[in-house]
């Protein structure tokens, strides 16, 4: 392993195939490399030296290892795994076993794919002690799944499944990627108008265009949100942390060669004060959604002149086609904030947020990886580069 410029390091990834996926833990201390070679590693960063170091290698599948995720920080360390054989794998870490023995994560769960087509994607959401799967195929059928026992993830049922849009071809090309909703509750304004404060959130890129998901008060899922725009398939999606600015935000990268910003905003609570009426409250910001108060009169007064209409609005619910009121279902409105190319002929595959949700990252096919950041005129700006494909 060698030391490159910049506080960044290059090494050797250590496996026989290209390296498919990547995830990084909750706290980043950790990583997990998933690779054609049919096998993942698992790495370790030491905190002296910042230098990272494979602890297993392990033979996770059959074939391909498309993707690989980390389960949230309070189940403990799971892996989800998916790959070209058919299968939906977890694994769980066993202290037990010596590093570098390749039995130090163990199968805990196993599932076979329902349409015969393998997965493309997956991702898990923690909520406390509460852990959520979402998977989809790449003929476009999602799965969502909860543990029988929250505290024991070798058992799961299926939450919800269907098919996210017609049957595609065998020529066309799919990239049906999806992204949870990380934080504990939805952003505020939507609770105070009437969404579930345990509403569940799931967005989905769905060939051109992104699906947003939630859940209503019997947790069953309905499209809350469309993101549209881009002119050609969507290949990634992320939501970004940040509940408490009042609106949702979310990125795509898209085969047109644009990444794409948008906000999500609720109708409903179009009179209520958003992020800069949190900036002016800290106290607000430190409230759950459904016990959102101040001791400021002030503040009240421009909570409880909103409140009437996200009431009307929770009371009614929603109605889809004749279909009865569903209580905390709430619709919101997309809007597109940034449309942004990549110079020099790249195109966007994968798009991430930092944890605090004001930086986004994205990489493509040209082995760059960019930086944005938003300026203080509200303009989305390329803060970094970096040339993955040089020499440090």
């Amino acid at each position: 392993m060698a030391g490159g410029n910049n506080g960044f390091h290059r090494y050797s990834h250590g496996h026989t195939d290209l390296v498919l996926a990547v995830s990084h833990n909750t706290d980043g201390t950790r990583a997990a490399t998933a690779s054609s070679d049919h096998r993942v590693k698992v790495w370790e960063r030491d905190e002296a030296s910042g230098q990272w170091s494979a602890i297993d290698t392990w033979i996770a599948h059959d074939a391909e290892v498309t993707d690989i995720r980390w389960t949230g920080p309070y189940v403990g360390e799971h892996l989800g795994t998916i790959s070209e054989d058919g299968l939906l794998r977890i694994w769980q870490e066993d202290g037990t076993q010596p590093p570098h023995s390749g039995r130090r994560f163990r199968k805990l769960f196993e599932q076979v794919t329902a349409t015969g087509v393998p997965y493309m994607c997956l991702d898990f959401k923690t909520l406390g002690t509460e852990t959520y799967l979402a998977a989809v195929t790449r003929d476009g059928y999602l799965s969502v799944f909860e543990p029988q026992d929250h505290d024991d993830l070798s058992a799961w049922q299926v939450m919800w499944s269907d098919y996210l849009c017609k049957y595609p071809s065998r020529m066309d090309e799919t990239a049906f990627r999806l992204s949870w909703h990380k934080e504990r509750v939805p952003a505020w304004p939507a609770v105070v108008a009437g969404l579930d404060r345990k509403s569940l959130g799931l967005a989905v890129a769905v060939g051109d265009m992104v699906k947003v998901f939630r859940t209503d008060r019997e947790r069953k899922f309905y499209i809350g949100a469309v993101l549209d725009g881009a002119r050609a398939l969507v290949r990634d999606v992320a939501w970004a942390n940040g509940s408490m600015r009042g609106y949702d935000l979310l990125a795509t990268a898209s085969k047109d060669g644009f990444v794409r910003i948008y906000e999500l905003h609720t109708p409903a609570a179009v009179g209520l004060p958003t992020s800069s009426f949190l900036q002016q409250d800290p106290h607000i910001a430190r409230r759950d959604s459904d016990h959102l108060q101040s001791s400021s009169p002030a503040v009240q007064a421009a909570v409880r002149s909103g409140i009437g209409a996200g009431l009307a609005a929770g009371a009614r619910g929603r109605r889809d086609e004749g279909a009865s009121v569903v209580p905390g279902a709430i619709k919101q409105d997309a809007k597109l904030v940034a449309e942004l190319e990549v110079k020099g002929g790249g195109t966007p595959w994968r798009v991430s947020w930092s944890p605090l949700g004001d930086v986004l990252i994205a990489s493509g096919d040209d082995g760059a990886v960019r930086l944005w950041k938003k300026a203080v005129d509200g303009k989305w700006l390329e803060a970094a580069e970096i040339n993955a494909t040089r020499g440090p």
